[in-house]
């Protein structure tokens, strides 16, 4: 970037300085002809000499923009800014200045101040700033104006310079897509997924938010179409993580999950040390309900992350859920141990550690600890709420237990089988018998919907 400005702006090298003496105007002028010509290979020099010239000559636009140039080049954005906003306060009707001061702006992720000044160029010499980069400007200006059709003449353009031009295909989509030109739309964003340089997180990202805004019927309709924008994105970038990883959610999202497994197969090939693929691939594991399965890959997990790394607890907290589910409690409690000694407020397994330990009736004391902390983390969680009431009960305090039932009521206990079942039984040993009869009723009907 830095490069190509200088090189565009060395054209411009000798603008007049106004000095009053012809002497002076000599001397100065090879003072500036001097620092221009070290803008590339001594940047650090042609500043303080365009420093000097500057102390002297303060309202000189010229000596603003090569002063501006020098920064620039010097790696110093943010005084080049400085400098040629200077230059084109003192000479609006200069290009040079406005070409310049776009360019920083664009350096500096500026892209609205910098696009307002291109415009404003390709408006007043169509012929020297008519390129891809401007056009598709003028574009997404037209587009956000709803001129739709002259936002379309502004990207064909753009693409008639350069038609791989990836923001311009990108406008041209977005038109046809306002226009419901599905097969434009579609054809135009596989072009964009083709393009190998296009950075491939935002590619992905882009791809993926068109997948989350269809519905059936236009997956019914459009959806060999959609597995090419997937597939493309692969195709570009092999071997890169969003790419993979778009195309594997993509493929397991449609219930294709042979070829969905094949991608994340690839991505934990690729990136086999990555905690985040490899909880990617945990994740699709349990939805498949292979237990041991999950154990593995939280194992290789922890193994890689370490045992007391913070990054994983998760792994350890899901190979207790599995222990448990395997009907090895011992196993299960040695792993929240190991969860809580990391992270002593981890609400998720204090909660399913009490819960846990009042199933098997032992140590509830602790238990009721443990449920109590992780509702005061969590105090609208309906789980939280039933397992500390339901543990108030098997300490034989039913009183105290009824309001956090009443509670988990509000917060959607009512879509829960077992909370409803436990607050059945709460209120039948108040000798509340009518409200635990509909409370049971609630949950034998809940029952017979599963």
């Amino acid at each position: 970037m830095k490069q190509a400005v200088i090189a565009i702006f060395l054209l411009a090298a000798l603008l007049p300085l106004r000095a009053q003496d012809s002497a002076d105007k000599v001397v100065l002028q090879n003072i500036l002809i001097d620092a221009v010509s070290k803008l590339e290979t001594a940047p650090a020099d042609a500043v303080k000499e365009l420093q000097y010239l500057d102390q002297h000559y303060p309202a000189d636009d010229a000596v603003k923009y090569h002063l501006g140039m020098a920064y620039l080049a010097a790696g110093n954005a943010t005084r080049a800014e400085e400098y040629l906003q200077a230059a084109v306060s003192l000479d609006s009707t200069n290009y040079w200045y406005k070409d310049a001061l776009a360019a920083v702006y664009s350096a500096l992720g500026r892209r609205e101040e910098s696009s307002a000044i291109y415009l404003e160029l390709l408006e007043k010499q169509p012929g020297r700033y008519s390129s891809p980069y401007t056009l598709t400007v003028q574009g997404d200006k037209y587009l956000s104006e709803y001129k739709d059709t002259l936002a379309l003449e502004s990207y064909e353009r753009a693409l008639e310079y350069d038609p791989g031009y990836a923001p311009a295909v990108l406008g041209r989509a977005e038109v046809n897509r306002m226009r419901g030109n599905v097969p434009g739309f579609l054809a135009d964003v596989h072009v964009f997924t083709l393009n190998p340089d296009v950075n491939p997180s935002a590619k992905c990202a882009y791809v993926q938010q068109i997948l989350n805004s269809i519905n059936y019927p236009f997956y019914r309709s459009w959806g060999t179409q959609l597995d090419s924008l997937v597939t493309g994105c692969v195709r570009a970038h092999p071997a890169d993580s969003s790419a993979l990883k778009l195309a594997g959610s993509w493929y397991w999202a449609t219930e294709r999950k042979d070829i969905g497994r094949k991608y994340f197969g690839q991505l934990v090939e690729a990136y086999p040390k990555d905690l985040d693929v490899r909880y990617l691939n945990m994740s699709l594991l349990m939805e498949d309900g292979n237990l041991k399965e999950v154990l593995d890959e939280c194992e290789s997990i922890i193994k890689l992350g370490g045992k007391k790394n913070p990054e994983v607890v998760p792994a350890l907290a899901t190979a207790g859920d599995c222990w448990h589910a395997i009907g090895n409690d011992r196993k299960a409690m040695s792993y929240y141990d190991k969860v809580l000694r990391i992270d002593p407020q981890n609400a998720t397994t204090l909660n399913n550690y009490a819960y846990y330990l009042s199933l098997s009736g032992r140590k509830l004391k602790k238990a009721e600890k443990m449920s109590r902390t992780a509702l005061d983390l969590e105090p609208d969680n309906p789980s939280y709420l039933d397992t500390y009431g339901w543990i108030l009960h098997l300490l034989g305090r039913d009183q105290e237990a009824k309001p956090y039932f009443k509670r988990a009521m509000v917060y959607g206990g009512k879509d829960h089988l077992e909370i409803l079942e436990h607050y059945s039984v709460v209120l039948k040993a108040l000798g509340e018998e009518e409200l635990s009869r509909y409370y049971k009723g609630l949950a034998e009907k809940k029952k017979a919907e599963q």
